[in-house]
This record gives C-alpha cells, sequence and structure tokens, in this order.
C-alpha cells in the first residue's frame, strides 16, 4: 500500500507491507525491513531493524501522528496519494482565485511593499504592520497582481481588515 507521508517539513512516497511480524518499507527507493511487535499498552512498538532494538510510540495526535523515538516526539503526517493529489488542487483553486491580504492582528501600517499593477510572488512582503511596538510583515500565500490597495500608510486598522487585494496572474 502506498502513502504520502509528511516529516519535519519533508514529504514522500512510502510503500509499505506487512507479513506477520515482518514490516517492509520502501522510502525514496530506500528499503527497509524490521519486525515489530506491538507492546500491551496498545500505542508502543518495539521494532528491531539491521539487530537492533528501538521503542517507538504512537499515538493519534490533533494534525497528525505522534511518534516518539529515543525520547523525541515526532509530528508524522499520513495521507493517501488521492488525499494529496486533492489538496494539490485545491490550493491550484484558491491560488487562481486570487487572494486579499487581511490584517492578524490590530496595529498600524508602516510600510507598503507594493502598489497596485505589481507582480507579486508567493511568500512576498506586501505590508508591514507595527503592533504592540513590533512590525510584522505581510505575505502574499500565492503569486498574482496586485488589483488594490485598501489602506495608507500610517493608518489604523483592526485584526482582520483586508489590506491589499491580489488577483491570479494572467
Amino acid at each position: 500500500m502506498k502513502f504520502w507521508v509528511t516529516l519535519e517539513d519533508r514529504e514522500a512516497e512510502v510503500q509499505f507491507r506487512t507479513d506477520g511480524d515482518r514490516l517492509m518499507l520502501e522510502i525514496e527507493g530506500r528499503r527497509i525491513e524490521a519486525d515489530f511487535h506491538r507492546l500491551p499498552d496498545g500505542e508502543v512498538y518495539s521494532l528491531i531493524v539491521d539487530g537492533r532494538s528501538h521503542e517507538v510510540r504512537v499515538a493519534p495526535g490533533a494534525e497528525a501522528l505522534e511518534v516518539t523515538v529515543r525520547g523525541t516526539m515526532i509530528p508524522v503526517e499520513v495521507r493517501h496519494p488521492l488525499e494529496k493529489m486533492l489538496r494539490a488542487t485545491q490550493r491550484a483553486g484558491r491560488a487562481a482565485a486570487g487572494e486579499t491580504v487581511n490584517a492578524p492582528m490590530p496595529g498600524v501600517v508602516v510600510a507598503l511593499r507594493v502598489k497596485a499593477g505589481d507582480a507579486v510572488a508567493a511568500g512576498q512582503a506586501v505590508v508591514v504592520i507595527e503592533a504592540m511596538k513590533m512590525q510584522n510583515e505581510l505575505a502574499a500565500r500565492y503569486g498574482g497582481v496586485v488589483s488594490e490597495i485598501l489602506v495608507t500608510e500610517r493608518a489604523s486598522v483592526a485584526a482582520g481588515q483586508p489590506l491589499v487585494r491580489l488577483k491570479a496572474p494572467a
């Protein structure tokens, strides 16, 4: 069976199968075989990989599995390949629709980094807001073209207030 796994911001296709107490994984062309046994509490597994024993705790978390190895908890997100394709399609749809950059908190606009008509790359700063004596650069999530600037420098803004509108690139 194949799954997409996200581990510490790295995404990989993982193919796995079991045969009794034997686990076979293939990750990015690398093959790993292990003997595994579930311990009585149900969340802890004993894995033997290359003759070395590892105790691994696997518990459901809010958004991912929480895998603990040698005292270190690692969030691991596991998705079916169809779910990965669906998420990519949804992101593309949102990007094609454009976006509005909103103020995440009340503050004062200290700088506008773009003007109407500018092309903007995903992750590019478009506005700087000062809140609680800290300056926060707000960036576009998707690339596009600035269609509207809704604030001016030195303007006070409320949390959630629209600041800049982007349309999808032509």
